[in-house]
Parts: structure tokens; C-alpha cells; sequence
């Protein structure tokens, strides 16, 4: 009988992960859908994602397609002009693994520390995290904090 209410009690655990999970990547696939289609509400935060939707949103790194309506950084609250797809996607992904629901910044784009007025282009900057993602994405989100995709870059958030 214990067994059984093991098992169970395991069973549970399950399928309330599988449903956490299922709506992180509802909630990341919704995202990007409202982002790509230029909708998202201007000078709304970040959605509350967790690194559940990170897999989702890494697959749309590389896009360069520019667009007016993206989320505003809280502290920041100024609009910067048109935004790459795949920079917002990244700011994203940096705000879920700093955990930080404000954003990862007060700005929505990457610098160059080495050339500061230098615009850093989603070409550049999306290796960077394709690649973290491959090495750590099996990593609890407390590791992913510590683990920096530009690491050893000139790049900051």
C-alpha cells in the first residue's frame, strides 16, 4: 500500500511539472507570437517567464526583423526606437536567468564596452546565447544566474 501512495505521490509530482512546463511554453510561444506581430502593449514589463520558456525563446535569437513594440525596461520607461525581434528575445532570456522581472537593464539592447557607440547586432550577439543555452539548458535556474552567455565578451546588457 505505501508503494502505491508513493508511486502516486510521484506520479503527481509529475504531472504537475508536465503542466508547469506546458504553460511556460504556452506563455513563452504567446509571447513571441504577440512580439513578432509588432503587439506588444508599449511600456509593459517583461511577461513573468521562467526558464521552462527559454527553450521557446532561443529559437528566435537570429531574427532580425525590427519592431516598434517590445518591453520596456521598468527603471528605464523610455522608448528606445525599433528593436530587432532577436535582441528583445535575448533581453528576455538575460531578465529569466538573472531573474529579474524588471529586465535585464534599463536598456533593450546589448553595448560594446570597447566601442560604446557602436550598435551590437543580433548576428553577433546570438551565438553567444545559442551557444550557453546547448551547454547549460539542463541546469536549475539557480546555476543559470551564475553562468553568463557574454562572459569574456566586451558585451553588456
Amino acid at each position: 500500500m505505501l508503494a502505491i501512495v508513493s508511486l502516486l505521490s510521484i506520479t503527481g509530482a509529475a504531472c504537475q511539472k508536465n503542466k508547469n512546463n506546458n504553460d511556460a511554453l504556452k506563455a513563452a510561444n504567446e509571447y513571441i507570437t504577440v512580439l513578432k506581430a509588432d503587439q506588444y502593449p508599449r511600456y509593459e514589463v517583461i511577461p513573468k517567464l521562467d526558464k521552462a520558456a527559454i527553450g521557446v525563446l532561443i529559437e528566435h535569437t537570429e531574427d532580425s526583423s525590427l519592431i516598434s513594440n517590445y518591453p520596456i525596461p521598468a527603471y528605464g520607461a523610455a522608448y528606445y526606437g525599433t528593436q530587432p525581434v532577436g535582441m528583445i528575445v535575448m533581453y528576455t532570456i538575460e531578465s529569466i536567468r538573472i531573474q529579474r522581472s524588471y529586465g535585464a537593464s534599463t536598456v533593450p539592447f546589448v553595448r560594446d564596452t570597447t566601442a560604446v557607440q557602436r550598435k551590437v547586432t543580433v548576428a553577433e550577439l546570438a551565438p553567444h546565447y545559442i551557444d550557453w543555452w546547448k551547454k547549460n539548458k539542463d541546469k536549475s535556474a539557480d546555476e543559470l544566474k551564475q553562468l553568463s552567455p557574454l562572459q569574456g565578451t566586451p558585451f553588456i546588457w
